[in-house]
């Protein structure tokens, strides 16, 4: 039975969606909990969530559309996974972190000043970096790249099944 859901295109597009959407809940109730302040990079992992699962969703409600909006989705995962990994890297290497996100991703948004607002989110500062709390041994933005890792290598292992069964 859990091959043939796997075989069906729409049901584990739906399911990647919702895993996408189930991680930005997980992030959110977890900032709540332990009383996390949310930096442009958390904020910007978090859209990118958001940007896969609504491709994802898309692709599984709409199958004439589904390669461009599988290539939404894996742009969702890409934009988040090098956000994610940046600001790993940036809580190792303190040293080399230099100023702060600037405004807010937010403002950046609203003001229409994308250049800012990818360099917020994909460049950080020392907000990003600095008084990370751990849960569970890892702060939130491992556990992020992590969620991205996972969440990109079961669907490569999925599209590429699909592909050779075909």
């Amino acid at each position: 039975m859990f091959d043939r859901l796997l075989r069906t295109p729409r049901l584990v597009l739906l399911a990647f969606g919702i895993l996408c959407f189930a991680a930005v809940g997980t992030a959110t109730l977890l900032g709540i909990a332990f009383h996390l302040e949310v930096c442009s990079m958390c904020w910007f992992q978090r859209l990118s969530f958001l940007l896969a699962g609504c491709g994802f969703l898309l692709a599984a409600a709409w199958p004439r559309g589904q390669i461009a909006t599988r290539r939404i989705a894996e742009l969702g995962m890409l934009l988040g996974v090098a956000s994610a990994a940046r600001q790993t890297y940036l809580m190792t290497h303190l040293d080399q972190v230099s100023g702060s996100c600037g405004a807010g991703l937010f403002y950046y948004l609203k003001m229409g000043n994308y250049e800012a607002f990818f360099r917020a989110g994909m460049a950080g500062g020392l907000d990003c970096a600095e008084n990370q709390q751990a849960i569970l041994g890892l702060a939130l933005p491992e556990w992020s790249l992590l969620a991205f890792i996972v969440l990109i290598a079961v669907y490569l292992l999925w599209s590429f099944s699909k592909k050779r069964k075909v």
